[in-house]
């Protein structure tokens, strides 16, 4: 019995140890940061990075999707993000087909630039409490 209790304490800690890797782990495919005011995460390569981010973007008022025109996702996006003014305020370059940005709300218009080829999303508007979901397609 003693034996016994021994090797599922040693599974829990052996198990605990796993678990705090895999969640590290998770946070490495992440692209975090911020321009002034605004701050943005992007990534989802892979259906777990994707899974994770649905959950941790929830808060993000503005998600951007880049894809193919047949579904296949992008990555590698350069995004421009311009205020109502025509007033650049933020850029990046997306590690994956989703990218989440955290504007203040207002009125936006924003550019996505993928080898070459811009897309433009004219007049958008953020509101506090909800999110706004733009697919963005070449």
């Amino acid at each position: 019995m003693k034996s016994l209790r021994w090797f599922m304490i040693l599974v829990a800690i052996f198990g605990t140890i796993l678990s705090a890797r895999f969640a590290y782990s998770e946070e490495e495919f992440l692209k975090k940061g911020s321009e002034g005011r605004i701050v943005f995460m992007s990534g989802g390569v892979g259906q777990t990075e994707r899974d994770i981010l649905k959950e941790r973007g929830k808060a993000y008022p503005l998600k951007l999707v880049f894809s193919k025109r047949k579904g296949e996702y992008l990555s590698n996006v350069r995004v421009e993000l311009f205020d109502e003014k025509g007033k650049k305020i933020f850029t990046t370059v997306s590690d994956g087909p989703w990218l989440f940005i955290e504007p203040p709300s207002g009125i936006y218009y924003l550019e996505a630039n993928f080898k070459g080829e811009k897309r433009t999303i004219s007049k958008f508007q953020i509101e506090k409490g909800t999110q706004k979901v733009l697919s963005i397609q070449w």
